[in-house]
């Protein structure tokens, strides 16, 4: 086995905006999976990278740090996290982190290889939901599932097989054991399995010691020797490189304080939206009394008019009954006929003399 693992980063997926494919090769569907998160990264101003990362907090991701390096080899802060278990093409430019803590020594290896101190932590500017909580491993810890040879899950999105130009969609998983050999890699070990094996776009897959009571972060998976796209076979087995998390607690609480801080940015801005609205809910409900006041003046003056014009329309009525009575006491004009001679009579109830009648009218 070669001493010296070649990266499985999305490095060299490149061609312009990549498009990965499946998870590990015969792992596993893991579709749904809260231990494991889609990463994308701007590798350079036209080529976009892509990786795995462990959810061990929602607000914390651990990866690889050759994950979050662009074309110089210099951390970025373009780099996009989608949700747990999702699709890899579901990652868009909403998802991208809030900060980079990588360790203060790592270098990326030369000639595309690993390098030692291989891990970065992100975090995250929305929450992620986390039915079961994930525990960082001890070093005692660590020591025991070594020398017990003990049961490891990686679970990744990377390609779908050695030759495979499948599109990544979801992760996939598969179960090996921590081997016992340590590489001269430090801070580093080594998973091993004879039943799949680890392709390009598993870095930063989490290498999980899982139990009925816990779920343990043993490492972060970083590189293997590999033929095209995936692990090879040596003596039966595949071999894949992880970082022990146990070495960095010093990068997870610095990434813990970073989440305080972005929490309570947050909050103190949700506070100030508050009470802007209180503020505007004040001066809406003044304009509201005022509003109101004005109204019931309005419907005073209303009523005060209909009222009037009530007043009124008595008032007419009446004098329309006295000027009638008055113009049937008042002296009337009428024109009586007899054969060619006309008479006028004026009087309050006029009547023809004898022998005239009233000339019709037309």
């Amino acid at each position: 086995m070669k001493k010296i693992f070649t990266v499985l980063a999305a490095l060299l997926l490149l061609t312009g905006i990549i498009s990965p494919a499946r998870a590990v090769e015969n792992g596993v569907d893991a579709t749904g999976s809260q231990f494991v998160v889609p990463i994308k990264f701007q590798f350079s101003p036209t080529q976009t990278g892509a990786c795995s990362g462990a959810l061990i907090s929602p607000y914390i991701v651990v990866t690889a740090g050759h994950c979050v390096l662009d074309s110089s080899g210099l951390v970025t802060t373009k780099v996009y996290v989608g949700m747990a278990g999702s699709s890899m093409q579901s990652v868009t430019s909403s998802d991208i982190i809030d900060s980079v803590k990588i360790t203060a020594n790592f270098q990326n290896g030369a000639g595309s290889t690993v390098g030692e101190d291989d891990l970065a932590f992100l975090t995250l500017k929305k929450p992620q939901t986390m039915p079961v909580d994930v525990l960082l491993a001890s070093e005692s810890e660590v020591t025991a599932i070594k020398n017990a040879g003990g049961e490891l899950k990686l679970i990744g999105y990377g390609r779908y097989g050695d030759n495979s130009e499948e599109a990544i969609t979801f992760p996939k998983s598969f179960t090996g054991n921590y081997y016992k050999v340590s590489p001269l890699i430090a801070n580093s070990a080594y998973m091993e399995s004879t039943v799949a094996n680890a392709c390009i776009g598993d870095s930063g897959s989490p290498i999980l010691s899982i139990t009925a009571t816990k779920v343990t972060l043993i490492g972060i998976h970083t590189g293997a020797t590999r033929n095209k796209y995936c692990s090879k076979l040596e003596n039966a087995r595949y071999y894949g490189l992880f970082t022990l998390v146990s070495r960095y607690a010093n990068l997870a609480f610095s990434s813990a304080n970073q989440t305080m801080s972005t929490i309570n940015e947050q909050y103190n801005k949700a506070l100030g939206e508050v009470d802007s609205v209180k503020s505007q809910l004040a001066k809406a409900n003044a304009s509201l009394s005022n509003i109101t006041s004005q109204l019931s003046t309005a419907q005073s003056a209303l009523d005060a008019s209909n009222q009037s014009l009530t007043d009124l329309q008595i008032q007419l009525e009446t004098a329309n009954a006295t000027i009638e009575a008055l113009n049937k006491k008042l002296p009337q004009t009428i024109v009586c006929i007899k054969g060619k001679l006309t008479q006028k009579v004026k009087a309050v109830m006029p009547k023809c003399p004898k022998g005239y009648v009233l000339k019709p009218t037309i």
